[in-house]
């Protein structure tokens, strides 16, 4: 297997990381039918593409094997914050490649310098991927790789920008909704809870990204959900600082 590198993986705060791992075990909570994650926005910068990196980051180092695909076809992040290349120098081949047929699967899956983490990346910007998501290669894509790997996180772009996320979410077990906390509107919330809800696919938690947790809105945030909607597994936001599994979270990250 060909092997990637990862090289501005930022060093986290103790209250962040310990936010994250609480997403972690929650996760898990869910069951082992939960394996292919959805991690999604209603809009950009509100943190998602962090919160899946630094997730993946976590499972792999407890020792679970995981792979990451990046979905986000017209705007990667990763490939533009997370400086990852080829250890050897070869071209890269994402899941574009494959989902195209000009890769075979096992050609776009690369180990990477987290042990026990593994990753199909996006090489280039592609202006309109509907295409290839609604492409049979894409369903195989998924059922490949929940076969062989005990958690699939899948980045994509925000539900209000365009709709591949919800042409990804169908074919996931599951989603993570981020939300930044005194950044987006309630309704643009709500619509995007709406969204994964007519697309069949559950939603597994909120995570509330930068939030005070003495600020007024995120309280709010944490009272909606927690009393208007219950997901399977667990539900409404959570994070540091109350050890529940209905806490808000104070994670930090951009898009």
């Amino acid at each position: 297997m060909k092997e990637l590198e990862i090289n501005k993986l930022p060093q986290l705060p103790f209250d962040v990381t310990e936010a994250l791992n609480q997403l972690r075990i929650n996760l898990s909570f869910c069951g082992d039918q939960i394996k292919v994650i959805m991690v999604t926005s209603s809009v950009p910068n509100e943190g998602k593409s962090f919160i899946t990196m630094q997730l993946w980051k976590m499972m792999a180092e407890v020792g679970t094997p995981a792979l990451l695909i990046d979905c986000d076809f017209r705007n990667s992040e990763m490939r533009r914050k997370y400086s990852i290349r080829s250890v050897r120098n070869e071209k890269l081949l994402g899941a574009p490649h494959y989902l195209a047929g000009k890769a075979e699967l096992d050609e776009v899956i690369y180990k990477t310098n987290i042990p026990n983490g593994f990753m199909i990346p996006v090489t280039s910007a592609i202006a309109n991927p509907t295409i290839l998501l609604e492409s049979p290669n894409f369903t195989k894509m998924l059922d490949y790789c929940s076969e062989r790997f005990p958690y699939v996180l899948v980045d994509t772009p925000p539900l209000g920008s365009v709709a591949d996320a919800l042409n990804i979410a169908r074919h996931c077990d599951g989603s993570v909704l981020v939300v930044r906390s005194g950044d987006t509107p309630r309704k643009v919330v709500e619509n995007s809870v709406q969204l994964l809800r007519r697309a069949e696919s559950p939603l597994l938690g909120i995570v509330l990204n930068r939030a005070d947790v003495n600020n007024r809105s995120s309280a709010y945030y944490h009272r909606y959900y927690h009393s208007n909607y219950y997901y399977k597994g667990y539900r409404g936001g959570y994070g540091y600082g109350h050890g529940s599994a209905h806490d808000k979270s104070n994670s930090n990250g951009g898009k």
